[in-house]
């Protein structure tokens, strides 16, 4: 049943540990440039599901979604869950739902352009309900944190459901508990690790780590070589995937989206330094971006 647990004896292939190094010139040319005639739903759309109790993770991803340059971005919170939300958020919109039924209605709201689960959502049924239903609209979807591990040991199920563009983020242990084998600590094998995973579930994996992989489907790799060891910080993954979703929403292709976000989130951390809380990282990203665009 889970395939890649099945083929650890065959998962490394000195073919498959080719890779580019991650640099902007792979994807600068893809990163979004808004002109005078833009506006914010032009710019993205991007739904965020709240946690509860843990609602930090959730927002850290949605300000981090907001400062990569997406137009809209909204968090839907539980109703009980709203003051804690509002209180915190000013260009952030919390979206209250009472029931799934109102839930679902938000998420199928025609307007947004990528969603983010995971941050903070617990992993639950409900959570694992709430991502298939997201797959479902064939929107961009980024799948993180308690959302892996709500499908631990169902990567079958999983890749059934995905039909559009999607980004898995795992850290070592979500890996072992979505696929079932633990990744290897060489290189060359992590990375056929992750293009076995990518394959599998015909989405990009990033598996994070000190050298980060991202692997496509079609068998392109890229790895990250820039993150400082400053990002080993609480919060610091939520900003990630916020960062991705954000720039999934303004029509980068995921596996680019994927490369991008490593790299400006690896380069906002290094401006910093000493001392960096993942609170610190949103604020840092445009000033990461504003050269890419000249």
């Amino acid at each position: 049943m889970h395939k890649l647990a099945n083929q650890r004896r065959q998962a490394y292939n000195p073919a498959m540990s080719h890779y580019q190094p991650n640099a902007p010139a792979l994807w600068q040319s893809l990163l979004p440039r808004p002109d005078h005639n833009s506006h914010k739903y032009s710019r993205g759309y991007v739904l965020i599901q709240g946690g509860y109790p843990v609602t930090g993770a959730a927002r850290l991803a949605a300000l981090a979604a907001a400062r990569s340059g997406a137009g809209i971005t909204a968090i839907a919170v539980p109703a009980v869950a709203l003051s804690i939300y509002a209180s915190q958020l000013f260009s952030i919109m919390a979206k209250p739902y009472a029931s799934t039924l109102d839930l679902y209605a938000l998420i199928h709201d025609p307007r947004i352009g990528a969603f983010l689960i995971g941050p903070g959502a617990g992993s639950s049924k409900e959570t694992r309900e709430t991502t298939l239903t997201m797959l479902q609209t064939a929107k961009p979807v980024v799948i993180d944190a308690d959302a892996l591990t709500a499908f631990a040991r169902k990567s079958d199920s999983l890749k059934k459901a995905i039909v559009g563009q999607c980004v898995l983020t795992p850290h070592d242990g979500e890996f072992e508990k979505l696929f079932g084998l633990r990744p290897a600590e060489q290189l060359p094998e992590r990375i056929a690790q992750a293009l076995i995973a990518a394959k599998q579930t015909n989405a990009t994996i990033l598996l994070k780590g000190a050298n980060t992989i991202i692997a496509a489907p079609d068998d392109r790799v890229i790895v990250n070589e820039n993150a400082p060891s400053a990002l080993a910080t609480a919060g610091a993954g939520d900003v990630l995937a916020g960062v991705i979703t954000g720039l999934l929403a303004q029509g980068v292709p995921g596996f680019e989206a994927a490369a991008a976000a490593v790299w400006l989130h690896s380069e906002a951390a290094k401006s910093y330094g000493i001392g960096l809380i993942a609170d610190d990282l949103p604020g840092l990203i445009p000033k990461i971006m504003q050269p890419l665009f000249h």
